[in-house]
Order: C-alpha cells, then structure tokens, then sequence
C-alpha cells in the first residue's frame, strides 16, 4: 500500500471513530453496543465477520455479546491465555483473524476478533492500527454507557424521594405556591416550629464552605451549645451544591423546656423533604423554561438552515440535476447547494457537520457564508480549501468538523474542478457504465490547523456521464437488524437504475433506502445531489 493510500484509509478511519462514538453512545445494553461495533468493524476494515466477547471480573466465564464468526472456530475460554496481552495477536483462532485483548477500569474485559479480509489479504498494519483505534472506541463506550447507568439510578432515586413526600399535605400545598425562597423558608420554620412546639427554629443555607443565607424563626437569636445539643434537633438536605441545614431548639411545655421526641426529629425531616421538593420543582420548572426556550432556538435554526438549503436549484442548459435533504432531527448537520457564479460557472457542494443540533447548524451557516463568499473571489478550489480549513480550526471545539466535497463545473465544456475534504468518496458515472471515485482533495475542515495544502483534480463530465454527491446517511442507513445499507447497494443503484431525469433518480434512491430500513428510525441525516450531463 502506497503512503498516501494509508494515508487516505487512515483519515476515514479516523471520521468513523468520531461518528461511531456518537452511534455507539445512543446503545442502550451492552449486547447493542457490541453489534453496532461488529458492523462497524466489518465496514471499515472490510472483514467477512467480527466477534466481541466480554466478562465481568478475571474469573467469570466468557460471554458472547456479538458473534459473526463461525461459532465452531473456536473455544471461548481459550481467550484466557491472553488475558496479559495488550497487543493485536495475528492468527486467533486459526490464520487470517487477529485478536485483541481490552481490559477495563472496572476489572472486566473484552475481547475483540476480527475474521479474515474480504479481500482474502493478510492484515496489515494499517488494519491493526484501525484494530486498536476501534479497541479504544469501545472503551470510552463502555465508560459512557456505565455513566449513563449511574446517571438512571440517580434520578430513579430522586425521583423516588419525591414520591416519599406524603405528611404535611396543607404545609406542602402552600408551599408549592411560593415563589420567593425567603417566603417559603419561613412558612417551613414556622410550621416546623408550631407542631413541635419548638421556641425557636433556624435555617442555614451553604454554598460549599460560605453560608449565603440565615433564616430565624420569631426572630433572630444566638445559639448556645449547650443548650443546642440538650434541647435541639437537626436536619439536613442538599441540592445542586448548595447546603440546607435545619435546627430547632428548645422544646416548650408546662414545666419548661424538655428534650424533642423522635417524632418531632421525624416531623423535622418531613419538613426538610417539602422544602427539597420545592426546590426540585422550581429548578425543573426553570430547566422547563430553558428547555422550551432551545426548543425554539431550534425551530429558528431549522428555518434559518432551511433557507440556506436551496427549494430550487438552478437550472443547468444541457444539464439535470436534483437534491434531497432529510435531517434526522429538527436541525441536522448536513449541507448541499449549487450556486451560479458571475463567471458563468457553477460551485457545487456537499458538506456532512460532526454533530447535530444548533453547533452543526451554525457551523453549516459559516460554511455557506464562506463560501459565498471565496467562490466568487476568483480563487482555486485549494485555495479556498485552505482557507475555510483554517477558518473553521480556529472557530470551533475540537470535536467539531466538517467533511466536504466542492466541485466548479463549466457547463459548455464539461470541465470540473473537484476536491474532496475529507467527505466520502463522490461518485463519477460515465456513459458507459465505468465508476470512477472522487477521492482527492485533503483533511476535513476542522480537524487540523496543518499548513498541509489541499488538492484538486480537474476531470470531464461527457454527455451521458452522471455524477453523485452524498453523506454517509445513505450507506450507514441501518434496518432493525442492524444492517447498513452500503456503499456497494448505493454503487449498483447508481450503476443500473437509470431513470429519466434526475428527480426520479433522487425518489427512486430514496424508495431504495427505506425500502432497506422499513420503520427504523433514521439515525442520522440523509443528503444528496444528482447531476447528469444530458447526451
């Protein structure tokens, strides 16, 4: 394999890492996890199968999660042998697999097979390395489906004191209806105060080691120690960080002061939990508002990308050409237009945003700028490339990219002027019948502020030549088996479906994709852009 062909797999490798992340964090069991990596594995190192065992501790016995290896290759507990082994071992169970070994925090293990190439070539060290890229996806996987299972429990438990808040209906009532923190955490003192009979009750508010607030009941007082430790009764809560600390003291009957009972101890905690429930409603209330206020700030971003995604592309003398694009979301990350440039000819884009949301939104809103901007500058597509490279590395987190593929035709010749950052390889039918992919270009916008420049090619587009431009949302489209559409079934469409123009071309591949997915929802967003030369 040549350097700039590792090169090339080794970048799409490192695209799939981020996007299996995101498929593999929505997993909901760790048998789902474990057949998303299968499919991901067998897509990207292009293996006939993939099997991933597990156990929870050093001596329990090997489980299966996902096995698309002939079950009858080997025996599980041979996987013991390895167990010190950090390294990818070539030729497990038998010639042409490899294997590798991933021990976790939490003292279980993985372990990881890959069957022989589909190609029928040995491994390589570009596959091992992938091998062990794919390894540590899982890891931070399984550390973010652990979270997530803590997190559940945490609100269960939550949730679950909230139900507890069963005494003191009328003083609850009330205070459900409280607005000011000073209000309610009077009413709670003094209720507090009157049914045990307690002369005098206090509230201190921490947050972290300073008391933000002091709230006394008839008035304020000093506390004696003595006297606290004697006749006094505590309670505690927190919630979001901050510190809730209750005291009632001295206990009044007709010979004095007396110790509380361990009702009054249990009517104060009664007490404590209203008050906590309050508060837990007043923050849900405001993560309520918050949360419609995003709602629309989503609904914004959907109709402000909305525009910037053409109704109506131009039209093209001697040319067909259609798009679709189909968010996943209300706001999805991908992107394509086609804009007539003052010179006569025609920019071209396709563009997939790491991400959803309104960051994806955004950063498809600076790209089109930008691009509006550079194309009519005059400059080369490397030149612009470049530009937009460094633009968007310098505006942006880390994790957030954009794969692209821009293209400048000049219609009368059928002269193009391609590059591909990053995004999938683009698809050059000819006339007859000859696949041709568009692959060469540079890193995807985003991902490194290197001065690596970017390359374009310049090919013909004949009469009866056909050229698509899509995201990865059509081949890794999966049905509820789990299995993806391909880029080998997007191929052999493209190929042998031959339809009169290019908006039944769009439909018809559309038609395709679910009729592959049925009613399985879609996981992420579907773009493409046809465009034939008519003969």
């Amino acid at each position: 394999m040549t350097e700039n062909n590792f090169l090339d797999r080794f970048k799409i490798h490192l695209n799939s890492f981020q996007e299996g992340f995101d498929i593999l964090a929505e997993s909901r069991t760790l048998e789902e996890l474990a057949k998303k990596l299968c499919h991901i594995l067998r897509g990207n190192i292009f293996v006939k199968g993939a099997g991933i065992y597990y156990k929870k501790s050093v001596n329990d016995p090997w489980t299966e999660l996902c096995n698309l290896i002939p079950r009858d290759h080997f025996d599980l507990n041979s996987l013991d042998s390895f167990n010190d082994t950090l390294d990818v071992i070539d030729d497990f169970p038998q010639k042409d697999n490899i294997l590798m070994i991933l021990p976790m925090l939490d003292d279980s293990t993985f372990a990881v097979i890959l069957d022989e190439k589909l190609t029928g070539e040995p491994f390589g060290s570009l596959d091992k390395l992938s091998l062990q890229l794919f390894t540590q996806l899982l890891n931070n996987s399984y550390q973010s489906f652990k979270n997530r299972k803590k997190e559940k429990q945490l609100i269960f438990t939550l949730n679950h004191k909230v139900l507890q808040l069963n005494s003191l209906i009328d003083t609850g009532i009330e205070i459900t209806k409280i607005n000011q923190d000073s209000s309610l955490y009077g009413l709670a003192l003094e209720r507090a105060a009157a049914l045990t009979n307690a002369s005098q009750a206090l509230l201190i508010v921490n947050s972290g080691t300073d008391i933000t607030e002091k709230y006394y009941f008839p008035g304020e007082f000093k506390i004696d120690e003595n006297e606290k430790s004697e006749f006094g009764i505590e309670a505690d809560f927190k919630f979001q960080n901050t510190d809730y600390h209750f005291l009632l003291l001295n206990k009044e009957s007709r010979n004095g002061y007396v110790p509380f009972e361990e009702s009054d101890k249990l009517l104060l905690d009664a007490f404590g939990r209203q008050v906590l429930g309050a508060v837990e409603n007043r923050y849900l209330h405001r993560e309520e508002l918050e949360k419609q206020k995003i709602e629309q700030e989503l609904s914004v971003a959907g109709s402000i990308q909305r525009k910037i995604i053409p109704d109506k592309l131009p039209e093209i003398e001697n040319y067909d050409m259609a798009g679709i694009n189909i968010p996943s979301k209300e706001v999805g990350g991908d992107y394509y237009d086609c804009k007539k440039l003052k010179d006569g000819r025609y920019a071209l884009i396709i563009a997939d945003v790491s991400g959803k949301g309104v960051p994806a939104a955004l950063l498809v809103s600076s790209l089109n700028a930008s691009l509006n901007a550079y194309f009519e500058s005059g400059m080369s597509l490397s030149e612009i490339a470049f530009r937009i490279n460094k633009q968007i590395f310098s505006a942006t987190p880390s994790d957030k990219y954009i794969t692209s593929f821009l293209a400048l035709l000049t219609p009368q010749t059928g002269e193009l002027e391609v590059l591909n950052a990053g995004h999938n390889p683009i698809f050059l039918l000819t006339d007859a019948k000859e696949i041709k992919e568009l692959t060469k270009g540079g890193l995807s916008f985003g991902m490194f502020d290197m001065e690596v420049p970017y390359e374009s090619e310049n090919i013909i587009m004949n009469p009866g030549d056909r050229l698509l431009l899509y995201t990865d949302g059509i081949p890794e489209a999966m049905n509820r088996d789990e299995e993806v559409y391909t880029d080998e079934r997007l191929i052999d469409f493209f190929r042998n479906e031959n339809f009169e123009n290019a908006g039944n071309f769009i439909n018809e591949l559309m038609r395709d994709i679910k009729k592959h997915t049925g009613n399985t929802p879609q996981s992420d967003d579907i773009t493409a852009l046809y465009l034939s030369r008519l003969a």
